[in-house]
């Protein structure tokens, strides 16, 4: 048996456009102010760890990638974990909180007992709280809070997406224009940093970078002189560069009206409240840009192996991995068997270390796999190789085969097998797992529970 969509998709993307405009009025000056705070944290040493319970847990690990893996090329990897991923529950999220840390906590609801405790534990400790919530309930005692005018847990969770990326586009922004951040020390990041010495003594030299000072080691770099441009990272000049060759910003293309001299944060942040607004608007051109019948059409197919006793697998890597996660998570929510071939990491490590990577699911697709199951993959580039060889395993097995995929579909959008593949029209990571999310949210609303 088949079913349509148990409610209007229309109806829902404008429901969708409704909440995150809401959320954007009410907290888009609030994300800016946030990711200053975070940037100056982490410049101080401090270490984020996200929290969440339920479904909500793999957001929590989506936040820890973001940070820990940015998927800008030369971005600082900054310190960022998220401890519900420990499947045996020792690690908890209150004992892992250090004097200067971040805690992040999210739900798709009001904030849990757990949640709570966890922020009153790092506000013990010092440490930076954010809560990320749905409304309902008391205000959680958070410096940072973030509520998401519905109920709807999918569209929760979709908007606390976007605004968990644009903390840490902000946060990167910040990093790379120093005169924003007190405290920091300028070149302990991924790449290195050019600046002006302003004054030599011994083999110390003092660098400006646009605004701030710091004295380095010049050992490295011979007759080092008032007025040279030196390369410098970790407190150590590396090289003396023409004029012409500092590098470029890598995260200009982010928020270009952003100079590394400013110093007025005020300033700053009302630039990056209307860029934020701007990729608010992107998202929804994103989402009522998704095809509709071809969703309709996916949930329809999968619908029809589950009814008549598959099972799906999901799977990706990063922060698809999440998603995958999230997936399975509500599927099986829903009554429908579901499993995520990113779930156990022994298995995934064990296969990655022994026959390779691009078969840490092809390996379970084929020892798990039915030819009545399906196979759900994430891949924002569509070419991951690791997903590819699953797909291709799936095929072989007789198994409905379902990708999305950003970009231009990559390798997966050329393969004339695969049997359903929806597709995000967009380049940038953060935006086609947005988009992703609420695909794949209206596809859960499409097939709907066991009858």
């Amino acid at each position: 048996m088949t079913v349509p969509f148990t409610t209007d998709p229309q109806a829902r993307l404008q429901e969708r456009e409704r909440v995150l405009g809401t959320f954007l009025d009410d907290h888009a000056e609030k994300l800016g102010r946030a990711s200053h705070a975070m940037a100056r944290a982490f410049g101080r040493g401090g270490t984020l760890i996200a929290g969440g319970t339920g479904s909500a847990a793999t957001d929590a690990a989506h936040v820890a990638v973001e940070f820990l893996h940015p998927v800008i090329v030369g971005k600082r990897a900054l310190p960022a974990l998220a401890p519900s991923n420990d499947p045996t529950g020792s690690t908890q999220r209150a004992g892992a909180i250090r004097a200067g840390d971040i805690a992040m906590s999210i739900t798709h609801g009001p904030l849990d007992d757990a949640g709570s405790a966890f922020l009153a534990a790092a506000a013990r400790q010092g440490g930076l709280t954010i809560a990320l919530t749905g409304t309902g309930g008391p205000p959680p005692p958070a410096d940072h809070l973030f509520t998401v005018p519905s109920r709807d847990p999918h569209l929760i969770q979709e908007v606390q997406e976007f605004a968990y990326h644009v903390l840490w586009e902000l946060v990167h922004t910040f990093f790379e224009h120093p005169g924003l951040i007190e405290d920091a020390c300028i070149t302990c990041g991924d790449i290195a940093l050019p600046g002006r010495v302003v004054a030599v003594e011994g083999a110390t030299a003092t660098v400006d970078f646009d605004g701030l000072r710091e004295e380095v080691a010049a050992e490295l770099v011979e007759g080092v002189a008032v007025g040279d441009l030196l390369l410098c990272h970790a407190g150590v000049a590396l090289e003396r560069l023409e004029p012409e060759a500092a590098p470029e910003d890598p995260t200009a293309f982010l928020y270009p009206f952003l100079q590394r001299s400013e110093r007025d944060v005020d300033v700053v942040l009302r630039d990056a409240l209307a860029s934020t607004l701007q990729k608010g608007e992107e998202v929804l051109r994103l989402q009522h840009g998704l095809d509709i019948p071809a969703i309709d059409g996916c949930a329809r197919a999968i619908r029809k192996r589950l009814v008549t006793g598959g099972r799906v697998l999901t799977l990706g890597n990063g922060g698809s991995c999440t998603d995958a996660q999230d997936l399975a998570s509500d599927l099986l929510d829903r009554g429908w068997p579901a499993t995520a071939l990113v779930n156990d990491v022994s298995t995934v490590t064990a296969l990655a270390n022994d026959v390779g990577f691009e078969n840490v699911f092809s390996r379970q697709v084929v020892a798990f796999g039915r030819n009545r199951d399906v196979v759900i993959a994430f891949s924002t580039s569509g070419s991951s190789q690791n997903v590819v060889s699953a797909l291709a395993a799936a095929h072989r097995l007789g198994m409905l085969t379902c990708a999305i995929v950003g970009h231009d579909g990559g390798l997966i959008g050329t393969l004339p097998w695969i049997d359903q593949l929806l597709h995000v029209h967009s380049e940038y990571v953060p935006r086609v797992q947005e988009a992703q999310a609420t695909m794949y949210h209206l596809i859960l609303e499409a097939i709907g529970t066991p009858t």
